[in-house]
């Protein structure tokens, strides 16, 4: 339950942000200044899976300016999740990624996927059409022969309590942040999920893992995982069905997150920009994105206008490459419940 105060507040951030414009396209390149106002609008999230109150805070950017950003509790893991691995040869799990030279792009993980991998050479299948599976767990040190692949899996951990912090005000950056790895962080979705950069690579392995090329952190039906105990998608669950029918998937479907449309709003990224759908509200494709995907224009939450990213429409993971503005410093604080 939000105190009155917290109430005031969102209600006058609603009243000046969708009456007011928060950039001015009047004079070129006058949008590429700080805004006045919030951009993030806490009234746009569903706190269903939230800890606290969204809150305004004091924060520290990467471009050493102080600043105020939004802090952002949430549950570690906020939705139903799974299946990842299939068991055997036989059965259907979840997705991912194959960058393999078989048939490369987004795969299922069922019998095709595994016999494309050991044509590949990746000896992911034991002699009796097992999975080589492994369910990694913390403080544990995960038991993998450096000569074989696995279907990786990781133990969650619903006591972790996850703390994100987006600039109020958002500012472009002398150069994008790319979010080319898994640990680089995205955004946050208007559930409360947190949204990571490009999965690991099969054919190059997993960084600083105990195994060779070939393992597959494996990503459920809604394009996330669990690593590290908390769940965190690398594919926008909200349009990952579209992307299954446009590549004729039809064995997995993402049911724990709604689907969205043309011009719906996704979430907010890390440097306080908003995420949209692939297509515009008129369901038309975006013109003059940047190489972070991103534009200025207007939305249906922005209708002054405002500089904001696109899921991409030429990527099966859709994210964002980079960001382009600037981020705080501590963006993610992980903490366990008393």
């Amino acid at each position: 339950m939000r105190t009155p105060h917290s109430l005031q507040m969102l209600g006058l951030f609603t009243a000046i942000l969708m009456s007011t414009p928060s950039y001015s396209a009047t004079v070129s390149e006058q949008w590429r200044k700080p805004p006045i106002l919030p951009v993030l609008n806490p009234v746009f999230y569903n706190q269903e899976h939230f800890l606290e109150d969204i809150s305004l805070v004091e924060c520290e950017l990467t471009n050493e300016k102080n600043s105020l950003c939004f802090k952002l509790k949430v549950k570690s893991n906020p939705v139903p999740n799974g299946p990842f691995c299939p068991e055997t040869i036989h059965d259907i799990g979840g997705v991912y990624p194959y960058d393999g030279e078989t048939n490369p792009g987004l795969r299922v993980l069922k019998r095709d996927l595994f016999e494309d991998m050991e044509k590949d050479g990746y000896d992911i299948v034991d002699d009796d059409g097992n999975i080589r599976f492994v369910m990694l767990k913390a403080g544990e040190p995960p038991n993998m022969d450096p000569d074989l692949a696995y279907c990786i899996e990781v133990e969650p951990d619903n006591t972790l309590q996850l703390t994100y912090f987006i600039p109020a005000f958002p500012r472009f950056a002398s150069s994008p942040t790319p979010m080319e790895d898994a640990a680089h962080i995205v955004g946050l979705s208007l559930i409360g999920m947190p949204i990571n950069g490009l999965p690991p690579s099969v054919a190059n392995g997993i960084p600083g893992a105990p195994t060779g090329a070939g393992s597959m952190p494996a990503l459920d039906a809604c394009g996330g995982h669990i690593n590290e105990g908390f769940y965190h998608s690398h594919i926008f669950p909200e349009t990952i069905n579209e992307i299954f029918a446009d590549n004729q998937i039809s064995e997995v479907r993402c049911e724990s997150v709604f689907p969205k449309g043309p011009g719906d709003l996704i979430g907010f990224a890390m440097d306080g920009f908003p995420i949209y759908t692939p297509l515009a509200v008129n369901g038309t494709v975006p013109q003059d994105l940047d190489d972070c995907g991103g534009h200025f224009g207007p939305t249906a939450h922005y209708p002054f206008g405002t500089y904001h990213y696109h899921s991409s429409l030429e990527n099966e993971v859709n994210i964002p490459r980079c960001l382009s503005g600037v981020i705080a410093e501590n963006q993610l604080v992980v903490e366990e419940s008393l």
